[in-house]
Formats: structure tokens, sequence, C-alpha cells
């Protein structure tokens, strides 16, 4: 008798075991019936899974914009990129969907920063809404110190902006370089390729694919080199990039190295020499887009303006919606005759055009801008006009934009949009 007690207490104690182990079986059995890949050799099981009836699952998260369900990248590369896009935001209504199509959206893993001081213009940085944004810092530049080892080492002949302009151009590459640096360390990983591009700069074709280059060499753009290396881009692999985009830091190397009265282009070669890495210039599909007016056809060591129509690569050059083509033969002409280390191309007269540019831009750019901007981009609609959006408008668009990315270490909406929009009494 008092064996069946020893039983019945044994019993009683692994009774709840039991159930919850026959309770696991049948989910798992279950679970396993329903999986059509574990049950595909089975017909009542497959007829069991085609006929159920499952309710619909509601994603806990929509996607940031409509271009991430529609992406498609180019090239199909899995390399993990870094595009830094840096500079003030002038005519970005043209120059932003560029820089997204052809740029931003051609890879699987691009991630994208952005350096910009701000002016009248930052509101327009919204045209960069999509995917990967990760750090964004707009913000109110301040003046950057001229030490005696920078005087004597850049020259600020041909500089509009004299030597504070350069100055500010160097601090915006290294400064997005060090936001890319910063950002690995924190997410414990390192890009593989880092492009480098201007807000102004309007792509009128795709970037090139970086599977065909060499990660030995970093790229600059053909043409334009003003007796160093074309400085409005660069793309490399994570080791030669820290040479390409530490201008201010390497100015001390290259004064030791006794180099002094360097342009910013010259500079830029020399930052690569002395750093030992090796690099090689290629056409690239763009051009930077500019207020100025240079005389046509342009002095010996003056600039040379493309218009934004061009078929060719116009790798940096100057470039503006023109209303005033040179015919093709005096534009041939034209680019052959210039100086192959000063204001050249890098492309064959024939495929690019001059634009007349002694007058300021024509009241019909727009329509100008558009017929080309449909043409290389193939989006319907037109170049956006700012104007017609309300300071209230551009608030909340702005705070939109700034939930997309990763990191905003930039301004706050109001600033940026009262920057565009003063209220009244300011």
């Amino acid at each position: 008798m008092g064996c069946w007690k020893v039983m019945d207490l044994r019993l009683r104690s692994w009774l709840p075991w039991i159930v919850m182990f026959a309770a696991g079986v049948i989910a798992y059995t279950y679970y396993q019936f329903l999986n059509p890949q574990n049950c595909a050799g089975f017909y009542v099981c497959r007829l069991a899974v085609e006929k159920a009836s499952f309710p619909p699952v509601e994603s806990t998260t929509e996607p940031m914009t409509p271009s991430l369900d529609q992406f498609k990248p180019l090239y199909n590369d899995t390399r993990r990129i870094a595009v830094c896009i840096v500079g003030g935001a002038r005519m970005f209504e043209i120059t932003g969907p560029s820089l997204r199509k052809h740029l931003l959206d051609v890879f699987n893993n691009t991630d994208v920063f952005l350096h910009s001081p701000l002016d009248a213009d930052s509101h327009k940085l919204t045209l960069l809404a999509g995917r990967n944004l990760r750090v964004a810092k707009i913000f109110v530049p301040q003046t950057l110190p001229e030490t005696k080892i920078i005087q004597e080492v850049i020259t600020s002949w041909g500089s509009p902006r004299g030597m504070q302009g350069l100055l500010q151009y160097f601090n915006l590459v290294e400064g997005c370089y060090g936001m890319v640096k910063k950002y690995e360390v924190q997410r414990n990983f390192t890009y593989d390729w880092i492009i480098r591009a201007r807000a102004d700069g309007y792509w009128s074709a795709p970037v090139p694919d970086i599977s065909q280059l060499d990660p030995n060499y970093y790229y600059v753009a053909a043409g334009s080199m003003f007796h160093g290396l074309n400085d409005r881009f660069g793309m490399g692999s994570s080791h030669t990039s820290r040479a390409a985009n530490t201008r201010l830091t390497l100015l001390p190397v290259m004064h030791m190295r006794g180099l002094r009265g360097l342009n910013s282009e010259s500079a830029y070669k020399a930052q690569l020499t002395v750093s030992g890495v090796l690099f090689k210039p290629i056409q690239v599909p763009f051009c930077i887009v500019t207020l100025r007016t240079p005389r046509c056809p342009p002095l010996p060591r003056g600039l040379l303006l493309l218009s934004m129509a061009s078929e060719g690569p116009m790798s940096g050059a100057y470039c503006r919606p023109c209303d005033a083509e040179v015919n093709a033969t005096a534009s041939a002409a034209i680019v052959t005759a210039r100086e192959r280390d000063w204001d050249w191309p890098g492309i064959e007269g024939e495929r690019v055009t001059v634009c007349d540019g002694i007058k300021p831009w024509a009241p019909t750019w727009r329509r100008i801008a558009d017929e080309v901007y449909k043409r290389n981009l193939g989006l319907d609609e037109e170049i956006r006009d700012f104007q017609s959006r309300s300071r209230e408008e551009c608030i909340e668009e702005m705070e939109a934009f700034q939930r997309l990315w990763d990191i905003w270490d930039s301004l706050s909406p109001e600033i940026i949009c009262n920057s565009a929009f003063p209220l009244k009494g300011w």
C-alpha cells in the first residue's frame, strides 16, 4: 500500500511536466505540418496548407519614403559604400534629384552623409529624402584660423572667396570624412569605398561602377586640373580615401616637405603624393552648376563654361542651363584649344557644348533645365519650384526629413527654414 502511495505522489509531481511536454510536441508537429517546406512531399499536408486561411499580417513599420519600395540598384554590388555630400545647396532644385538618382541609388549598400553650411538654400536639401540616410550636419560656419603654415602652403589666387573660401571647403571635405569614420566606430564596421561629391553637382548619368575600379588607386574626375588634380569629386577605398579627404590635417606635412604656394587643385595632388597614394583620372558624368558669368571664349587662364545639356561626361566642369549655346564647330574648337593642365574638361570637344555665359541666367532657365532634366533623369515631374512653399510647409517637410536620418547633428528645422523664410521683425 505504501508503495502505491509513493508511486501516486511521483505521478502527481511529474504530471504537469508530462502535460507541458505533450503540448510542446503537438504544437511543434502542427507547425511542421503547416510549413510547406517541411511537408512538400505529403499530399494531405500540401492540401491543408493550400486551403488554410491565414489572417493578413500588418506591418508594424512603414517605409520611410515611397522610393524604398521602388528601389532597384543599377549595379549589383554588395560592398558597403559611404557617400559624402558636401557644400551649399545652391540650385539644389536642379542638382538634388540627380544626386539621388545617379549617385545615391545606383549601389545596393550606399550610406549617405551630409556636411553643409547653413544658407538661404539649405531648406532645399529635403530633396535628398530617400534610403540609407546616416548622418546630417547642417551648421553655421565659423571663421577658420589662417596660420602661417597655411598662408605659406596655400594660395588663394583664383579662389572667388579668398583664403577663407578654400579653408571652408577643406573643412567641409575633412569634416564629412570624420563623420564617416565616427559612424564606423559607433557601428563597428569599415566601409569598403568612400565617395565624395559636391551638393552643387548636376549628374547627367550614373557614377562609374566601382567593380571596374582598382582599390589600390584613388579616382578623381578628369580635366579641370588647374595644374593639379580636379578636386570636385573623388572615390576610393577606405585606405586611399584618408589621404584624399584629410585636406586640413595634411597641410603641415606638405609644409615640412617644402611645398609652397599651392592652389586647391595642386594641393589636392600634393596630399595624395606625400601620402604615397596612387591616383587615376576618369571621366565622370557631372558638372558644377554655377551662377558665375565668365567671358566667351574664355581667356587662356579663364574658366570654361559648358551647357548643362552637353552629351558627354563633363567631369566637374562649370555648367548651367544655357540659352546661348555656341554652335558645334566653334564649341569644339574652343574646347580643343583649352590648356590640358588647366580648364580642359577632359573630353573631346565634339562631345560637350560651350555656353556663352557672359550674361546672367535667362528668365527661361527653368524651362531649359526641365528639358535636360527629363532626358537625363527619365522623370516626368518638373524641377521643383520652392518659391511656392510657405515657411510652415518648409518646417513640416524639414521635420519629416530630419526623422529619416540615423543621426541629425544639425540645426533645428525652424532655424533652417527661417534662413529662407525670415520672420517679420528679424
